[in-house]
């Protein structure tokens, strides 16, 4: 959920629950990169407040040469096993485990990697023309600011101080304390 938690909007607090369950499987295809982009279809085709779509890429290095969507054999013989997310215009997730490659090489496959994810975020963007549902009228509640700066006057230092205790259930005692301190004073106003 790493590359599509940020594009859900600020204050969009509804739960979006994502779940790929794999039903078949080619044992030289990891399913991950497939989950990824069904996911983000999902999202886009689903008309909730979403502002994606994402692609996500496999990407090997073998014989001095970037690979997509490397088989299982074919990691193997690789000197990179990288997989990387993002949308249209931004890399929004990396994760690799690598031999000794130099950072061009490594900058080059996540180049690489984007570069060949947009041909899915094309393919998922016209497949959301034809057949999306209509995008919800969502408009994030507005910010009570005088409330954000009653809570911070009333609780932001002393809960500084709560987060310093190490022990964890001391901490939560005390940040607990705090909260029902705080909703306390408040209705009492």
């Amino acid at each position: 959920d790493r590359p599509i938690r940020p594009l859900f909007p600020e204050g969009f607090v509804n739960e979006v629950q994502v779940i790929a369950t794999v039903v078949s499987v080619n044992p030289q295809v990891n399913p991950d990169i497939v989950a990824m982009i069904g996911a983000s279809a999902a999202l886009s085709l689903s008309g909730i407040p979403f502002n994606g779509p994402i692609g996500a890429a496999r990407v090997g290095y073998i014989n001095d040469q970037y690979v997509l969507n490397p088989t299982q054999d074919e990691l193997k013989e690789s000197k990179l096993d990288l997989v990387v997310a993002g949308t249209e215009a931004a890399v929004l997730m990396v994760e690799s485990e690598a031999e000794l490659l130099s950072e061009d090489q490594m900058l080059g496959a996540v180049v690489f990697g984007h570069e060949q994810q947009q041909v899915v975020i094309q393919n998922i963007n016209e497949l959301v023309k034809e057949a999306g549902k209509p995008r919800w009228d969502w408009q994030p509640e507005p910010v009570n600011e005088a409330l954000n700066a009653r809570v911070a006057a009333l609780a932001e230092a002393r809960l500084s101080d709560a987060y310093r205790i190490t022990d964890k259930q001391e901490r939560y005692a005390q940040v607990d304390v705090i909260k029902s301190e705080t909703i306390a004073t408040l209705l009492a106003e």
